[in-house]
């Protein structure tokens, strides 16, 4: 789902894409001028690798999110969860997927390697 920037009102509308077993959802409003706020969750399963052991598995996710978008280049020192449109169109789709991208970027044990406590790491 892409919009451009410029016909979002200050008035929240709801967004609402499905990834496979993740749901991404929440409101999203113009906040001023040149920016759009997008309140948001991602919830339902992901698809993880196990960073001990390295297999795939599902986790139930349910974390909320919120970046600010802007049609002009800011400061990084401003806010690290601004994403910069310089084209003016807000891309709901590939947000989703950086937030999804993110998570699974997080460390993550499967719940065999979480119960095992004699793992040991050689330095």
């Amino acid at each position: 789902m892409q919009i451009q920037l410029r016909k979002i009102h200050e008035s929240a509308n709801d967004f609402s894409i499905k990834k496979e077993k993740v749901l991404c959802h929440g409101l999203f409003w113009r906040s001023g001028k040149n920016r759009v706020q997008i309140e948001g969750e991602i919830e339902g399963l992901l698809s993880i690798d196990c960073d001990r052991c390295g297999e795939i598995f599902e986790k139930p996710i349910k974390e909320k999110f919120l970046v600010e978008i802007v049609d002009r280049p800011v400061k990084v020192e401003d806010s690290l969860d601004v994403i910069e449109c310089p084209d003016g169109i807000v891309d709901f789709d590939a947000i989703c997927e950086s937030e999804i991208a993110s998570i699974q970027s997080q460390y993550h044990l499967c719940p065999e390697c979480d119960e095992d406590e004699e793992y040991e790491i050689e330095l």
